[in-house]
């Protein structure tokens, strides 16, 4: 546990385990209200805590994607050694990410290059992903192979994936926010949002206008420009903050009873509800996609699982079923692997 956080949150997860611990020895034999699950559970998210960075991006066209930096949802480096790969169907595959390990943080274990993960069209976009690491010798813009030409969708796991294929290849036109920005300057505002506020008949008009000289607005892929300052990641259900509530009413309860043999169960609940409130204060944002981190446990456990190398939730509208979330896992032993569930 202590290895993936800092070390003041390392404390905090020890002292909130033993607290959980010994709350559950203490009363296992009461009939108190304990609710003895949900701390449980508790106590194995808090030990699946871990640092992760959360992720910046900027909305680009597809041809405005450094294809050699960190993507998501759009061109990656592609060559003759490592082109384009296609699925067991012979279809070809959809990128769903590429991580420039140069870009990193902080070194992760043996990743050095570029490390992509392709999702697969074949049995209806179920079969496992492609993950492939590129050395940084292999990669070098002179190298660049085109982007491929395809017309048809991407049938694959994240709807829409790579709906920009379609139109990378075509005369590239502004997004309809540049589009609406330039004509916002005209009428002195800074930004289409800021027509939108003040004006908001005008910026209609400059949509429509969008939408009868260019069509549809362009799809945005995703450049990775940063990773934020790492935060601790951990996964803490309503269930178990309404668990964590119920000990402090019932801490409350038992202090107005005043009874003396209720002693050592009133110290252990105020030290686990201190305990508690001191592993929130070491938690950051959750903010996802991250780099590292945890995730939301919706069909498997974190403690069942290595450690993420990037936790994705929705990207967009674009979601993983129903409300799922995906992680591709990394480890020198057992090298890369990608899970994903949804409700």
């Amino acid at each position: 546990m202590s290895s993936h956080l800092t070390e003041s949150a390392s404390r905090a997860a020890i002292k909130l385990v033993e607290a959980i611990d010994a709350l559950l020895v203490a009363t296992s034999e009461t009939k108190l209200p304990i609710p003895s699950d949900d701390l449980e559970h508790l106590r194995t998210r808090v030990q699946s805590a871990r640092q992760g960075c959360p992720i910046e991006w900027e909305e680009r066209a597809s041809q405005e994607i450094d294809r050699l930096g960190s993507v998501v949802l759009g061109p990656v480096f592609t060559s003759q050694a490592y082109p384009w790969p296609r699925d067991a169907n012979g279809q070809p595959m959809a990128p769903l990410c590429q991580l420039n390990s140069t870009q990193f943080p902080k070194a992760i274990d043996d990743i050095d290059g570029l490390v992509q993960v392709w999702l697969s069209q074949a049995d209806g976009g179920y079969e496992s992903p492609l993950i492939r690491l590129i050395p940084p010798s292999e990669v070098d813009s002179a190298l660049l192979t085109p982007v491929i030409g395809h017309d048809e969708d991407f049938d694959v796991l994240l709807p829409e994936a790579a709906d920009w294929v379609r139109s990378h290849h075509e005369e590239q036109k502004p997004t309809k926010n540049q589009f609406i920005t330039a004509g916002a300057a005209k009428l002195g505002h800074s930004s289409a949002q800021e027509l939108e506020e003040a004006d908001w008949d005008e910026w209609l008009r400059l949509a429509e206008e969008y939408g009868d000289t260019y069509g549809d607005d362009v799809v945005r892929c995703y450049q990775i420009t940063a990773y934020e300052q790492a935060g601790i990641y951990c996964d803490i259900t309503l269930d178990q903050k309404s668990a964590m509530a119920s000990l402090e009413k019932l801490h409350k309860k038992l202090v107005k009873k005043g009874d003396a043999g209720d002693e050592d169960i009133v110290r252990l609940l105020a030290s686990t509800s201190a305990a508690y409130q001191d592993w929130l204060s070491q938690l950051g944002s959750q903010t996802y996609p991250c780099l590292l981190g945890t995730f939301q446990e919706i069909q498997y456990r974190a403690a069942d699982k290595g450690a993420p190398l990037i936790c994705f939730e929705a990207i967009g509208m674009r979601e993983w079923g129903d409300g799922g979330n995906a992680q591709v896992f990394y480890s020198k032993d057992e090298g890369f692997s990608f899970e994903w569930s949804c409700f």
